[in-house]
């Protein structure tokens, strides 16, 4: 009997540990630097793991090292947009060393290349193919604050609209909205959303506005990953309008031939009042990223701490640097006794200090995307002991200063 205890005690700590080495309490989402691809990686808090898509055909160094210096041991579901090289090529690398533990989700229906072939090889049994929206998966769901993941379109068929006829492999893109407490991010692959024909040689490629009807099922967002790397024809102004994220996401490798992030998609994102881009590499070049409005950031991650502090959340970006951002949908904060309130701030918490520092600040002072995540305190009434700054400097769309970090590389 003694022997099956330490045993199980064994077992019950390796468990722990293999947990410990990827979960961190939050809500992690890792927005890997794949190069001219998409791959990001969610980690709920107790460690469950979902990967959306996974890189690029013939370079999957980069995310094979992210995954193996997160610690990651297995991916429990993989969430598939299309079935494109720079979004499914890594499939059979990553499964030989992080086993799939459950379902691999796709658009269903088959795709004459290799690259699909050994995908559907490399899943096996766990393929489980989705053509209509509505399938959810939970995270956690043992606990009060699961994670859940809802495919919002598919096949150009959206939850709550006419299906839209297309053979277009980015336009048939799966999109999924994961929310965690307050928090609601969206990722949908090349989905698109600016009906155009383009002609290469003697092929035509026909691309239908998709986003305009999946808009209103996916309501406010804290973050986008932009679709289709932002091309010319992703992120419509329709699209922008109802989802009103945060902080947008961009997906793209140096040099590529496809124009992205294209100039269109870039002022569009800044027109529609996104308080930042962020993007993995700086592109083919056709647009550089504006100071204070865009930032070139590698490997993005985003994490959200677990209700009911769930009322911000952070971007870390080139390895040291942080932002943080009032959720959304947190509860909206009233002016108290004595005071205007915070300005510009329609929903959020209503202060936000460090646990270090001997001041406060309203939770929209710029000075609060300088605060650790770590150190970090947010709450609807002023803490004890602190200091209200005054004269806290708001964050803007348009700084008049500007943070070096946010500068072109």
């Amino acid at each position: 009997m003694r022997k099956r205890l330490l045993w199980g005690l064994m077992v019950f700590l390796s468990v722990s540990v293999l947990a410990g080495a990827q979960a961190n309490g939050k809500l992690q989402i890792h927005f890997i630097d794949v190069g001219q691809g998409d791959g990001a990686l969610l980690i709920s808090p107790q460690g469950e793991t979902v990967l959306f898509d996974g890189g690029v055909l013939n370079k999957c160094d980069k995310p094979l090292s992210y995954l193996q210096q997160l610690g990651v041991t297995k991916i429990d579901y993989l969430v598939v947009s299309h079935y494109h090289s720079d979004h499914i090529g890594c499939t059979p690398q990553e499964f030989q060393e992080f086993p799939l533990q459950k379902d691999s989700i796709d658009r269903g229906f088959n795709y004459t290349t290799g690259v699909y072939n050994d995908y559907v090889t490399a899943v096996g049994q766990h393929r489980v193919s989705v053509t209509h929206p509505g399938k959810e998966i939970a995270l956690d769901s043992s606990s009060p604050n699961p994670v859940k993941i809802k495919i919002v379109v598919v096949d150009g068929v959206p939850l709550n609209a006419p299906p839209i006829a297309t053979d277009n492999e980015n336009d048939l893109s799966l999109a999924a909205l994961v929310s965690f407490g307050r928090f609601r991010a969206e990722i949908g692959g090349d989905l698109s959303g600016v009906a155009n024909v383009r002609h290469f040689g003697s092929t035509t490629i026909e691309y239908k506005d998709i986003e305009s009807s999946v808009a209103p099922d996916v309501g406010p967002i804290d973050v986008y990953k932009v679709h289709h790397h932002c091309s010319a024809f992703s992120s419509n102004q329709t699209w922008l309008s109802q989802v009103t994220p945060t902080v947008a996401i961009v997906s793209v490798g140096d040099g590529n031939t496809y124009g992205h992030p294209a100039p269109e998609c870039v002022q569009r994102l800044h027109a529609a009042g996104i308080q930042k881009s962020y993007w993995t590499e700086h592109g083919a070049g056709k647009v550089n990223p504006e100071p204070g409005l865009d930032v070139v950031g590698g490997n993005i991650i985003v994490e959200v701490p677990v209700p009911p502090a769930d009322t911000v959340f952070t971007v870390a970006y080139n390895d040291t640097q942080l932002d943080t951002y009032p959720v959304r949908q947190a509860a909206s904060s009233s002016p108290g006794p004595g005071n205007n309130g915070p300005p510009n701030v329609p929903n959020g918490p209503k202060y936000a200090w460090s646990k270090n520092s001997k001041v406060y600040h309203y939770a929209s002072c710029s000075y609060v995307t300088n605060i650790s995540s770590k150190n970090l305190q947010t709450g609807s009434s002023p803490p004890r002991g602190k200091t209200l700054h005054q004269g806290c400097p708001v964050r803007h769309q348009n700084p008049e200063t500007t943070d070096p970090s946010d500068l072109p590389q």
